[in-house]
């Protein structure tokens, strides 16, 4: 009896020990990610400029009436959703293919995982800019490239043609990105026991064999969550494309989070774009517990 009581004792000692820890970080969770969220769920049913001077108008669900009608918002999602699916798999894909070639075949991988990872150190805001004049038309690096190999009828305005704006920003934040979840994979590649790979050998899994059916099942945890992470971050994109295009022309390349920052700090709708803001997470919630369904071990 003495010694449950001292175990009891010590566990309630211990809970009060994670508890004091874990205080401070839970204050800063709730205060800067759950209370922005209440709080956008409360601004959409509110009329408000945004001054804290000027009181909130109740408007019930005009905010979402006033979105549905927006002109920009059905491309703003779609281009939200496109940048999502071509992302996770232009960066997922080649991030494998360049993690399992370092993992398999390179004996200098060191040096090219630090190579392939230095787009995601530097500035976003540099590396937006940079691509902003590589991509610039007639006089960029690009165009000039192409007209000096005698492509230029390849030339466009890669920014602003409706058949290149969106996917060239896709493809810049994938250079970006690749880099991260290259290393992320390469990590997961190289867990798997040599034993393992030794035996399915033997047992004649070669090649594209051995890698599908043996190291993406082996990895497929840290896959899903590559891909939950993908997501997330792809439904929530803003910078690089405020800073490359600020979602023109005409909200040609408008994301939901551009749209949002357009609504909210420009036409000082805060009410329509705590409506965005609520269609995010909802996507976000909605499409990641979706993935993980699909996703479940016994689809493989």
């Amino acid at each position: 009896m003495q010694t449950i009581k001292m175990n009891n004792n010590s566990y309630r000692k211990n809970i009060k020990a994670v508890i004091v820890l874990l205080l401070p970080a839970l204050l800063i969770y709730l205060a800067f990610e759950v209370l922005p969220i209440i709080q956008s769920f409360y601004f959409a049913f509110f009329q408000w400029n945004g001054m804290v001077t000027v009181p909130l108008k109740f408007v019930g669900f005009n905010n979402f009436f006033d979105l549905a009608k927006n002109s920009y918002f059905p491309l703003a999602l779609k281009n939200t959703l496109w940048f999502m699916i071509l992302s996770t798999i232009v960066q997922l894909s080649v991030a494998f293919l360049l993690a399992l070639a370092l993992a398999t075949y390179c004996k200098g991988y060191k040096f090219f995982k630090a190579t392939f990872f230095i787009p995601l150190v530097l500035s976003l805001t540099g590396v937006s800019l940079m691509w902003y004049f590589i991509l610039f038309p007639g006089s960029g690096p690009l165009s000039s490239l192409l007209t000096g190999i005698g492509l230029d009828g390849w030339n466009r305005q890669w920014l602003a043609d409706k058949g290149t704006a969106i996917n060239s920003i896709i493809l810049v934040n994938s250079w970006v990105s690749i880099g991260f979840y290259m290393v992320v994979l390469f990590s997961a590649l190289t867990t798997i026991s040599q034993d393992i790979l030794e035996s399915a050998e033997i047992d004649g899994s070669l090649g594209l064999h051995s890698i599908f059916m043996i190291k993406i099942p082996l990895i497929w945890d840290v896959i899903k969550v590559a891909i939950v992470m993908e997501i997330t971050g792809n439904l929530k994109i803003f910078e690089i494309v405020f800073i490359m295009t600020r979602g023109g022309p005409d909200g040609l390349t408008n994301t939901l989070g551009t749209l949002l920052y357009n609504e909210a700090f420009q036409y000082f709708h805060f009410g329509t774009g705590s409506v965005i803001s609520i269609i995010i997470f909802a996507l976000s919630i909605t499409i990641t517990i979706f993935s993980l369904k699909v996703m479940q071990r016994e689809t493989l």
